[in-house]
């Protein structure tokens, strides 16, 4: 069962200058407001975590209630642990929220535009449409169009023409602005403004801005801006101020899943939290907000208020600011996904679409072990938040609890068939999809060149760094006795006998030439090449946090492997230009006009490593 409903009491005293006390929550008298989480969705929540085996999920719902004497209602409900000791899930709770984070980014552009102090200081206006390589000397693209007309709306939009690349995201000595420095190596995947792609890599260069204008950090400036005025207190981008505080949540992964292979995995917790102390910078400003449904509460209620504090109708936010991220500006789903939806289109940090005729703005979040999402109905005064710990079954909860709650309000019948069920039904077609795999030809062609050159050879991307293979031998039991040529690098020897790498050669055929490459970043540890014909290799991108719990001192036998569903596709090309083409979805394209690369060899190549 859900933990007992949480209301406001407002209390009149000031904890900072510029912020009120936070109102604590009591439980409420047998008088007090109504639930906005009925009983029947208590019991709807239960049923689907005990359905996907999850692990647990913190719902908030806020609403304007003129009979209140604070002018809002706010429901909680915790269900399910917390933390892999079975803490239960509370509202204060912390958990990653992921790319929710990304209105946060997309109010710190618009409380800098509307700083006219900045810009007499600066004698320049900043506007929406700025272009951005105006504004940071790091800033270029390898397409000179995108390079000169990128402007802020385009990127907080997601219209630049650039995909993902989000595995080139790595912590640099440099930090955010090394990384803007490298963005020009990247290759595009549609012209400029022609399609929606979403882009991470784009919100990290924005969050360079109160760097590059006020000589602030971005977290200190979201501080002073947002967590503060509305006393925000457990909300962080501080993964040692949250880990200290003792109430974050566990994300769960599922450790060995393979769908590829049917292999379910095993749900265990992400201990410690996957990004250690210092490298959340990286993402700080795409998904690097550490909060709880109490904070995101006041948060939403003040986002229904027009950018005006709930309690206080102080402004936060400035109500022109509120409206504009909030305005479609790219079309991300040109037609409906299901019958009650429309098409939606995506302003900055925030979807918008029309849920069975009503008007809806939100934004999903996912990192590895937490799925969020934050809604709200602007028309009908109310917000919904869900926020999982559960990698595999917390988008399916997340959204299904959120449509469930918004039926309600709205007075409207349940579907006939349920938002849990389609979703199952997507999950499932996607499983099914990934097992219909071309198998290896037999006898296979060989590649031009002896498999135990490859593992000679470094190859090297300047924005996604080097890779050094490692030949794996044909049984995990030899490794220790393994001579050169099989390890020339000198790290292969220690590298092939680490517990991570270990599990990834247990999991492998090694009957099939394999190779294991270290490549630590923020959504990857290791690649795992295996050969599949001629020049071809399937590339399996995979994460294992083995190293991280030696490191820290925790005990054995709790770590997690996970990635091995990612399949990639790689051809080493030899001659005079040898190299590493990555293809098959490596670089993240989306979009119905973006294109793959044409040609062969290295024309064909979403990220090219050059032969060293």
């Amino acid at each position: 069962m859900r933990l007992q409903t949480w209301t406001f009491t407002l209390i009149l005293g000031i904890k900072h200058s510029s912020a009120l006390q936070v109102p604590f929550f009591t439980q409420p008298e047998s008088n007090g407001p109504p639930k906005l989480i009925s009983s029947d969705t208590d019991q709807y929540v239960e049923s689907l975590i005990s359905k996907w085996n999850s692990s647990g999920l913190s719902v908030a719902v806020v609403q304007r209630d003129e009979t209140s004497t604070t002018g809002w209602n706010f429901d909680f409900g915790g269900y399910g642990m917390a933390k892999a000791d079975g803490s239960p899930v509370t509202p204060d709770s912390l958990f990653a929220i992921a790319s929710n984070s990304k209105l946060f980014l997309a109010f710190s552009v618009g409380l800098l535009i509307s700083n006219k102090t900045l810009t007499e200081e600066r004698g320049q206006e900043l506007k929406w449409s700025t272009k951005i390589r105006d504004l940071i000397p790091e800033w270029g693209l390898m397409d000179d169009d995108m390079d000169r007309g990128v402007s802020l709306q385009d990127m907080l939009s997601h219209r630049t023409g650039m995909p993902r690349h989000d595995l080139s995201g790595v912590q640099r000595n440099g930090g955010v602005a090394e990384m803007i420095s490298t963005l020009r190596y990247l290759r595009p995947s549609a012209e400029f403004r022609e399609t929606f792609q979403y882009n991470n890599l784009m919100y990290e260069t924005l969050s360079y801005l109160p760097q590059v204008l006020l000589n602030q950090t971005y977290e200190s400036y979201i501080s002073q801006h947002l967590f503060n005025p509305l006393n925000m207190t457990s909300s962080t981008y501080s993964v040692e101020e949250a880990e200290a505080w003792g109430t974050l949540a566990d994300g769960f992964q599922w450790d060995m899943q393979d769908t590829i292979r049917g292999i379910n995995g095993t749900r265990i917790a992400t201990v410690p939290y996957f990004q250690r102390p210092g490298e959340e910078k990286t993402w700080a400003g795409a998904g690097g907000v550490l909060t709880s449904a109490r904070d995101l509460a006041i948060w939403v209620a003040m986002l229904l208020n027009g950018g005006r504090h709930p309690f206080t109708n102080e402004t936060v936010i400035p109500q022109e600011v509120v409206e504009h991220v909030a305005h479609g500006r790219s079309v991300s789903h040109g037609k409906p996904q299901y019958p009650e939806l429309s098409p939606k289109v995506y302003g900055a940090g925030q979807w918008r679409y029309s849920y069975r005729g009503h008007d809806i703005i939100e934004h999903g979040g996912s990192n590895p072990g937490y799925k969020t999402q934050v809604a709200r109905f602007p028309d009908n005064n109310f917000a919904i938040i869900t926020l999982s710990n559960d990698e595999r079954g917390g988008n399916a909860i997340s959204e299904s609890v959120k449509f469930r709650i918004a039926n309600e309000l709205l007075g409207l019948p349940h579907l006939e068939k349920d938002w849990n069920d389609r979703l199952e039904d997507k999950y499932n077609e996607a499983v099914n999809k990934s097992q219909q795999v071309t198998p290896r030809p037999s006898p296979p062609v060989l590649p031009n060149l002896p498999f135990t050159s490859l593992a000679e050879k470094t190859f090297h991307h300047p924005t996604y760094g080097s890779l050094k293979p490692c030949l794996a031998p044909q049984t995990v039991s030899s490794i220790a006795g393994q001579t050169e040529p099989h390890r020339p690098h000198s790290h292969c020897g220690d590298f092939l006998q680490s517990t991570a790498v270990q599990r990834i050669l247990g999991a492998s055929d090694l009957s099939i030439p394999t190779y294991v490459i270290p490549w630590k970043r923020s959504f990857s540890t290791h690649l795992r090449l295996a050969h599949f014909t001629g020049n071809i290799f399937n590339l399996t991108n995979l994460w294992s946090n083995a190293d991280v719990r030696e490191r820290e001192g925790y005990k054995s036998g709790a770590d997690l492997l996970t990635g091995f569903e990612e399949a990639f596709e790689v051809e080493w090309v030899t001659g005079d230009d040898e190299g590493l083409a990555f293809r098959g979805g490596f670089w993240g394209r989306e979009g119905p006009d973006s294109r793959s690369p044409e040609g062969s060899g290295k024309a064909s190549a979403e990220v090219w490593f050059e032969a060293q």
